[in-house]
């Protein structure tokens, strides 16, 4: 008797937590914060892990969930990064990277009519990876009822903007870090992304905000290593910001995803691994990997776990089990 009491008592005990840590399950996330870096690539994290000869976890490491995404689409085994998060935000295989792109839903459009408000920041993209690059389109509906931002040189009479005072919040108007020039900024990621997320916390109750990098690739294709690990200790600071958000409260989702992540081939222990701290020397970068990263933290992370393909982000974001909110049932896999 004294056994079957204690099968009964252990049976019906349900442990709130994923990766050790506490979580809870199926909550709607009314902010969501989401990070697309092109380049990136997990064992590169060992640049901040492994510096002046300590151990450091890193804020990518605390991630609740760990998933991978196939990078590939209709037309190509390793797309580009342009084409694995426009993948991403459309729930669609077959992007082109063209005009019939636009044609596709985007994500903010569903967020939109739930109430959401949605902010972009890009950081330093070529001019064929920025999404501006589909205002020339005929659909002007894909980039409908957007807050934009850019990290990037500002064109002549553009509107800019300073982290240090009030980030203007105008939809379908996009503006231009005065602190950039075509190289580098004198501000920072980290304060960029505080202020427009305080502006975005005072515009409404629900927010999406996406922040896409391209300047951690545009380092690792030059091979300037040293302003790579550079960019990416900012981007690490602020992805923690973020996740300390989603930890102090349950409706917070905290995403990063990658796109045309490289392959860095890091140098051996002892003196060549202090040339590369020192000079960015002897490391290799090799050829585009097949799989992409997904890291979460917060509300709905538990959807985030596992392999599977890039397009599949947009419905993990969007389902839930049994709950009323941003479900769609085309695309709910826990409707039955």
């Amino acid at each position: 008797m004294k056994w079957i009491s204690l099968l009964i008592l252990f049976g019906c005990t349900q442990v709130a937590s994923l990766n050790l840590k506490r979580h809870q399950f199926g909550i709607q996330p009314t902010k969501i914060i989401w990070f697309q870096v092109a380049g990136l690539e997990e064992e590169q994290v060992a640049m901040l892990r492994f510096q002046d000869a300590g151990e450091k976890r890193t804020s990518f490491e605390m991630s609740t969930c760990v998933g991978k995404t196939w990078d590939y689409n209709l037309y190509d085994l390793r797309t580009a990064a342009y084409a694995s998060f426009l993948s991403q935000l459309t729930g669609k295989k077959n992007i082109k990277s063209d005009c019939s792109d636009t044609t596709y839903t985007p994500i903010w459009s569903y967020l939109d009519a739930a109430g959401y408000n949605t902010g972009v920041l890009e950081v330093f993209p070529e001019k064929n990876q920025s999404l501006l690059s589909l205002e020339k389109c005929e659909s002007s509906l894909f980039l409908k009822n957007l807050h934009f931002w850019l990290r990037a040189e500002p064109p002549k009479e553009a509107k800019t903007y300073l982290f240090s005072q009030q980030i203007p919040m105008i939809k379908n108007k996009y503006y231009y870090d005065r602190t950039c020039n075509q190289d580098s900024c004198s501000s920072n990621l980290r304060d960029n992304v505080k202020s427009i997320l305080q502006q975005m916390t005072k515009y409404g109750d629900k927010y999406f905000f996406i922040i896409r990098d391209f300047s951690y690739y545009r380092a690792l294709v030059k091979k300037d290593f040293l302003l790579a690990k550079k960019i990416l200790l900012d981007l690490e600071k602020t992805f923690r910001d973020a996740q300390v958000l989603a930890e102090g409260s349950d409706d917070y989702l905290v995403l990063l995803t990658t796109g045309e992540s490289k392959f860095l081939e890091m140098p051996d222990a002892g003196v060549s691994w202090y040339d590369f701290e020192k000079n960015g020397s002897k490391a290799q970068l090799k050829k585009t990997k097949l799989t992409n990263l997904v890291l979460a933290t917060g509300s709905r992370a538990e959807n985030f776990c596992g392999v599977y393909e890039d397009a599949q982000i947009f419905e993990r974001i969007l389902s839930g089990p049994k709950q009323q909110g941003l479900e769609f049932k085309f695309i709910n896999p826990f409707k039955n």
